[in-house]
């Protein structure tokens, strides 16, 4: 596929696990579009939100060539982890208690992703970065899961909303000072909200 056409990932949910849940568009609609077609959409979406390098991605892809059934698990895997957390982080926001199979599953995922900690040496000093560790799947899906943990333990549950728009139903973290945001983007599903409240004023008339 030609760079010019490749999708363009939304970075929009202010915590990279509501990103990674928004990699499948209109999750409120009964059509979601798939996002995650293949692995190598997989790769370059954690090569685009920093967990991989350029250097890692092209040895993951050349790997997932050589074993082609292992790249299918680690997607599907990957799949499987986006939907169970949709669904904790949908329950959060509507103060309903997640689902026990959910919470399960993203323990499971938890305890195949353990941290490893890398210490390295920068201009400015040493700096301790976090590493997946153990397998391609920890390295891929590693901080995805951890962030999903560390948000939910943390004190911005309350701020985890679900776009206005009917059938968008992507997530996001509101860090506005009034908790007034309504929209995933102003300039799309906040722009077609608008045109429709328009029309039907228009039309009213």
């Amino acid at each position: 596929m030609a760079e010019s056409q490749q999708y363009k990932f939304g970075r929009i949910g202010g915590a990279l696990c509501l990103d990674f849940t928004n990699t499948a568009s209109w999750h409120a609609s009964r059509q979601t579009t798939e996002h995650l077609n293949d692995f190598c959409d997989l790769l370059r979406w954690s090569n685009e939100f920093g967990i991989i390098n350029q250097q890692e991605e092209s040895v993951l892809s050349e790997d997932a060539e050589r074993n082609p059934a292992e790249a299918l698990a680690i997607l599907t895997g990957a799949r499987k982890l986006r939907e169970v957390l949709y669904r904790i982080f949908v329950a959060v926001r509507q103060k309903e208690s997640p689902g026990r199979s959910d919470m399960q599953w993203l323990n499971k995922t938890l305890d195949q992703v353990p941290l490893r900690l890398e210490v390295q040496h920068e201009e400015t000093g040493f700096c301790c970065k976090r590493k997946g560790g153990g397998s391609e799947f920890a390295t891929v899906l590693g901080p995805v899961a951890w962030s999903a943990a560390e948000l939910l333990a943390s004190e911005n549950l309350d701020r985890i909303k679900r776009c206005a728009a009917d059938t968008c139903g992507w997530l996001f973290l509101d860090n506005t000072k009034n908790r007034s945001r309504r929209w995933c983007d102003m300039g799309d599903c906040g722009s077609r909200a608008k045109a429709k409240r328009y029309y039907h004023r228009k039309t009213k008339k």
